[in-house]
């Protein structure tokens, strides 16, 4: 028990230490002007840039400097550009590592000092010269050798937490081990007089004594080595050159991190735009190419040679969807079955008449032979009608050409007259319907477009505006331009109104503002090749694409346009 106890502090103990040993080397590296410098885990670097490219190189523990090269306006990475440099004076080669990544070897970059690199690039058409410096450290050159008891002590002060880690795994040992000493119990046998000798094996008289439950010393150290190797291995392999934000609220965002979010970027400048006003709207079917198939009479439906169109099927203006058979009571069938009778007996008559009167065609005009002829087709064409009435059926035809977008036809239902049984959309002209509460504000419409819940944009026409309010505001109507496949009639939107009326601002993409924690919406300037700092802006819609940015951001200045939700995800 004592030899175990001994073990676990020792464990416990070597855990502590290798958390000091292992903490990565925090080095401040030289800041460009009065840009903060990154975060002192991160891997040696410096940053270049001119009016087209803007150059980042990192030094990597291999001692090879990754160069990632960009435009400088859009931060869009350029591949395959033609690169040549020299190192302190001395040619070296660049090769392409990567997509717009490439990479510097020399035994420069493993010596410990300042390091000047010029790097002439040429990219197409452009072509430039840009200089870079970087700071090659001590730490970097002697990665390979084991750090000394002052570089533990420079580590540790720079990183608290690894100290306060060490001193609780060590004050948890102590606490265990006074824990798990063992206690002096009273023997619940007297012992024997005469102590019998134990007999020992020879293969167990070796210097290493056996450890309690019969588990030699050595083995009982194996489990030992193995925590510490999992204590130590998080922080050895922790990643370097991870996004970060930094104290000041701006965002440290490397390169090969850019590359994975897509970062792309914009210099904005100021312009005059007109004014533009959000309207909620809905979708709604073109009047003139759609209509609504209604039941002629009470009845009962039956479908036609074929069954009833589906959802989404095509039909054309004339073809009959279905049919419906009046349904009549027993007062009104025995109406129309005692008019039947009443029509019989008339038929009846009149045909006697014609055939006395036919009969007599010497003697009787021609003209009373024509009128009971006349007479007597009437009251058979009457008697038809009302017979149809009774037993006949009648057929429900589309009112235009489209697709079924409802069906409510089931066979053998009881409808109501006037009760709706279809409904045909042509999706290729569809309408959307917007209110306006302010009526002097979309007096003088431009132009506009609308954006529905999953983003899709609508360039609207519009078509005209309703002279009586509805609920207290103004019906607004517009035509969609060159529809998407897949709209449905109702999908709620966001109708953007341009005016005729102009405001001065900066222009951006609406996803280039996004809204920050606190509340106020926000752009993303960035400031070097991997430093991002929010910025809070004013902005009012534009045009359902764009935004106006009217106060918060200069011109000149690089803004994030895509990502920016991306980075401001990052803590």
């Amino acid at each position: 028990m004592k030899r175990a106890t001994y073990l676990f502090r020792r464990l416990v103990a070597t855990a502590a230490l290798a958390l000091l040993v292992a903490a990565p080397p925090a080095l401040a590296h030289p800041g460009h002007g009065d840009e903060p410098p990154p975060p002192a885990n991160a891997a040696p670097r410096a940053i270049a840039h001119s009016d087209i490219f803007d150059l980042v190189g990192v030094l990597g523990p291999d001692a090879r400097l990754w160069l990632y090269l960009d435009r400088y306006s859009s931060a869009e990475p350029i591949d395959n550009a033609e690169i040549s440099a020299t190192l302190d004076g001395q040619p070296v080669q660049v090769t392409r590592s990567a997509e717009a990544t490439y990479v510097v070897s020399h035994p420069l970059l493993g010596q410990a000092g300042p390091r000047s690199l010029i790097f002439t690039i040429t990219a197409g058409s452009d072509v430039d010269l840009l200089p870079l410096e970087i700071e090659v450290p001590a730490v970097a050159t002697a990665a390979a050798a084991a750090p000394g008891w002052r570089e533990t002590a420079i580590r540790a002060a720079v990183e608290p937490m690894v100290w306060a880690a060490g001193l609780a795994l060590l004050l948890l040992g102590v606490l265990v081990g006074r824990v798990a000493a063992p206690r002096n119990l009273p023997p619940l046998v007297a012992a024997d007089t005469v102590p019998l000798k134990p007999r020992v094996e020879p293969a167990l008289e070796t210097p290493h004594k056996a450890a309690a439950g019969g588990v030699p010393a050595r083995a009982a150290a194996a489990p030992m080595a193995l925590v510490l190797a999992l204590v130590a291995l998080p922080v050895l392999a922790q990643p370097l050159d991870q996004p970060r934000r930094q104290p000041d609220g701006s965002v440290f965002v490397p390169k090969p991190t850019q590359r994975l979010l897509g970062v792309r970027a914009t210099i904005v400048d100021r312009a005059d735009a007109p004014v533009s006003l959000q309207l909620v709207g809905q979708v709604i079917a073109d009047p003139n190419a759609s209509g609504r198939v209604q039941a002629p009479q009470a009845g009962r439906v039956e479908s036609p040679e074929g069954g009833f169109p589906a959802l989404g099927s095509r039909v054309e203006r004339g073809q009959t969807l279905a049919y419906v058979v009046p349904v009549l009571g027993a007062q009104e069938r025995s109406g129309v079955q005692a008019t039947l009778a009443e029509l019989d007996s008339q038929i009846g008559i009149a045909q006697q008449r014609t055939q006395r009167l036919a009969g007599l065609a010497g003697s009787v005009s021609t003209r009373e032979i024509a009128e009971a002829r006349a007479e007597l087709d009437g009251l058979r064409a009457r008697r038809a009608a009302v017979a149809e009435g009774l037993n006949g059926r009648l057929a429900v035809q589309a009112t235009a050409s489209g697709f079924i977008s409802v069906a409510a036809a089931l066979g053998g239902q009881i409808v109501d007259a006037r009760e709706p049984l279809f409904e045909i959309v042509e999706p290729t002209r569809l309408w959307v319907e917007a209110v306006a509460y302010d009526g002097g504000m979309v007096a003088d419409i431009a132009g506009a477009r609308a954006t529905t819940s999953a983003g899709l944009t609508l360039d609207l026409a519009f078509i005209g505006r309703g002279l009586a309010l509805r609920q207290q505001a103004v019906p607004l109507q517009f035509r969609i331009v060159n529809a998407s496949p897949g709209l449905s009639v109702g999908t709620p939107v966001t109708v953007t109104v341009q005016t005729n009326r102009r405001a001065a601002g900066i222009v951006l993409p609406g996803e280039a503002v996004i809204r920050s924690a606190e509340g106020p919406p926000i752009v993303f300037e960035m400031t070097t090749a991997e430093r991002f700092v929010p910025r809070p802006v004013r902005v009012q819609p534009l045009d359902g694409r764009n935004v106006l940015v009217l106060a918060g951001l200069d011109s000149g200045k690089r803004v994030v346009t895509e990502a920016a939700s991306l980075i401001a995800q990052i803590r």
